[in-house]
């Protein structure tokens, strides 16, 4: 007797530490996708440059935003006059705002910067947001579960929620594209920049945007500005370059973005835990379910 009940002690705990093997490699699997490292920003990505020095406030930018990505008009007027947006929304991807800095007022452009660290796609659960070969960080709506947690973490305040249906309250994320429909299927670059009249806002491979700017930079200080490039290296390096004359908190921007760490442990850690629980848990209920079922076929056979 105490033969037969050591060997059916040995062979359930072999089977259970078998599965849970099984179930803690597929998680571990799991975190080592999670933990992979941000793509480094290329000279070759597309990007945006945007110099505040030439903006003439005249929104063709925002309206161009507003056409090509079919976006109603923030209006509270009860005749749905157009009104001017006072910031960036769900239905607002693109803005214009007159800031007062150490240079006097003068305006300035707001949209997503399409971080190469982005904290959106670190803690999107689903890869609705991604980052897309071309630089910048798409977004797949069909993806989006409208979980929030893209609006909470980006240290710029871009991603917002927009109801999807009424009756539910489902939602969906909303923000700047760089127009990846027009970019993917050829028709042209982001409509900002291609409708701004005055060449604020260009588009083009970001090694040749950073000259660019170098060089605007170098000919504002010698006018006596205090210009300075805003993106060249700032959350891993920006896709929308922007030349700053005063402090990045001047124009409502962080000097130092940063991921929040809980938005790194979201997918890095403590998806993988789940993963990890989740493993042990199947793994100990059919350690379980195979020891009962030895258990009874033994007794069947006494």
């Amino acid at each position: 007797m105490n033969g037969k009940k050591s060997s059916e002690t040995h062979l359930s705990r072999r089977e259970f530490l078998g599965l849970s093997a099984l179930g803690l490699g597929i998680s571990l699997a799991g975190a080592r996708s999670a933990s992979a490292a941000p793509p480094a920003a290329s000279p070759y990505d597309v990007a945006i440059l945007y110099d505040p020095v030439k903006c003439v406030g005249c929104r063709a930018c925002q309206m161009a935003c507003k056409r090509w990505n079919k976006l109603p008009n923030e209006s509270t007027d009860p005749l749905g006059i157009y009104e001017s947006p006072r910031d960036l929304s769900a239905i607002t991807w693109n803005i214009i705002k007159l800031r007062r800095t150490a240079v006097g007022w003068h305006f300035f452009n707001y949209q997503c910067q399409h971080c190469t660290d982005a904290a959106c796609v670190e803690v999107c659960p689903t890869g609705a947001l991604s980052h897309d070969p071309m630089g910048f960080v798409a977004l797949d709506r069909e993806k989006c579960n409208g979980c929030g947690y893209c609006t909470q973490f980006c240290p710029y305040g871009v991603p917002h929620l927009q109801i999807a249906d009424i009756l539910t309250g489902a939602a969906k994320s909303a923000k700047c594209t760089f127009c990846q429909d027009r970019l993917r299927s050829g028709i042209g670059g982001p409509s900002c920049a291609e409708a701004c009249p005055v060449g604020a806002l260009t588009w083009g491979k970001r090694g040749d945007l950073l000259e660019k700017a170098r060089a605007r930079v170098a000919e504002l200080q010698a006018q006596g500005m205090n210009a300075r490039i805003y993106g060249e290296n700032e959350a891993g390096g920006l896709h929308r370059l922007s030349i700053l004359l005063d402090e990045p908190e001047q124009y409502g921007l962080p000097s130092v973005p940063k991921t929040p760490a809980f938005a790194r442990a979201w997918q890095r850690i403590i998806q993988p835990l789940g993963n990890v629980a989740f493993g042990a848990a199947l793994a100990g209920i059919l350690g379980v379910f195979l020891f009962v079922r030895r258990k009874i076929r033994m007794e069947e056979v006494r």
